[in-house]
């Protein structure tokens, strides 16, 4: 489907009364979208602080050289929370609207078994997860989510091989279409989460298939070599926003590739370039989903140490449903 006809397949599906890709009255000054609240989600990391006891977070920082080259694993908490707190923090969350969450750390160090009676407890549904893609951990990823019942389980980044030359973009494309098929085989749906290196480093690349090369993105490259059935994305609004240097290159890249985007990473931008409360930024996001498609399935919203959690969740939530 072309970029024109998927707007105007949006407009028909709006029109219909499906609330997924359009612009509508709002509280925020650029309007909003309004999202069903089955595809609103908040990613656990981001409201980890009201919860975790002292000492398990924030946590510690990646390895820079690894976060550039696109192979970092995500930080693990340190310390388990109080199973109590833990699933009074979830209520508190279900109250606000949300029902679905992006898994981070595993368990956070509890058994299986009583994390998964929180959740249930707290009524708030596992739909994906943010995991490493290294052994031990990716089969023990693989283990959480068919027992939560995910949809989703998906990687922090790109994976150990990285993207900091053309030959590890290829290998990388190979191991993440390996990880995907096995993912498939257990009746999930396999997800890469960007950062800004996949869409920073750029390789010589025919992407017609007409002997021309042109500069293409780690990111472009890895999905160009890859099987969309076993592959899909997550895409990372701020971190792509930030690689690709301005909305309307963002919204050319959608554009050019909501056909692969199952998921995104819903997070708004302050004018100096930092995270801040959803709807208070300066993306226009009527514009942003517009562009992402109707076909995503989750809107994970995401906030980098909100100074009050509970109450940036209640404002990204009221966002996107456009709730005053």
């Amino acid at each position: 489907m072309t970029p024109r006809l998927h707007r105007l397949t949006t407009a028909v599906l709006l029109a219909l009364g499906t609330p997924v890709a359009a612009s509508a009255a709002a509280p925020g000054e650029r309007g909003c979208t309004p999202i069903p609240s089955a595809r609103i989600g908040f990613q656990l990391a981001t409201v980890m602080s009201g919860f975790m006891p002292p000492g398990a977070t924030p946590l510690p920082s990646p390895d820079p050289a690894r976060m550039r080259a696109g192979t970092a694993n995500p930080p693990m908490p340190r310390l388990a929370p109080d199973p109590a707190i833990f699933r009074r923090y979830l209520k508190d969350l279900r109250a606000v609207g949300f029902r679905n969450m992006e898994r981070f750390g595993g368990t956070l160090l509890l058994p299986d078994v009583p994390y998964r009676a929180i959740l249930k407890d707290a009524g708030i549904r596992s739909v994906s997860s943010h995991g490493s893609l290294e052994e031990p951990e990716w089969s023990a990823e693989l283990d959480r989510a068919q027992a939560l019942g995910q949809n989703y389980v998906r990687s922090w980044g790109f994976g150990p091989i990285g993207l900091d030359s053309y030959e590890h973009v290829l290998a990388t494309a190979a191991n993440l279409e390996r990880l995907g098929r096995a993912a498939a085989a257990r009746g999930l749906r396999f997800m890469v989460h960007d950062h800004e290196a996949a869409l920073r480093f750029h390789y010589p690349y025919d992407r017609n298939g007409d002997g021309r090369t042109e500069m293409v993105s780690a990111w472009e490259i890895v999905a160009a070599r890859t099987d969309p059935r076993f592959v899909h994305f997550e895409l990372d609004i701020h971190w792509a926003l930030k690689a690709l240097g301005s909305e309307d290159a963002l919204v050319a890249f959608l554009n050019r590739h909501w056909g692969r985007i199952d998921l995104l990473h819903v997070k708004d931008m302050a004018p100096d370039g930092s995270v801040t409360d959803l709807g208070k930024g300066i993306n226009d996001w009527p514009r942003i989903f517009a562009a992402a498609g109707n076909q995503v399935r989750y809107y994970i919203w995401e906030y980098e140490r909100p100074s009050d959690p509970l109450l940036s969740a209640a404002t990204a939530y009221r966002y996107l449903r456009c709730e005053k």
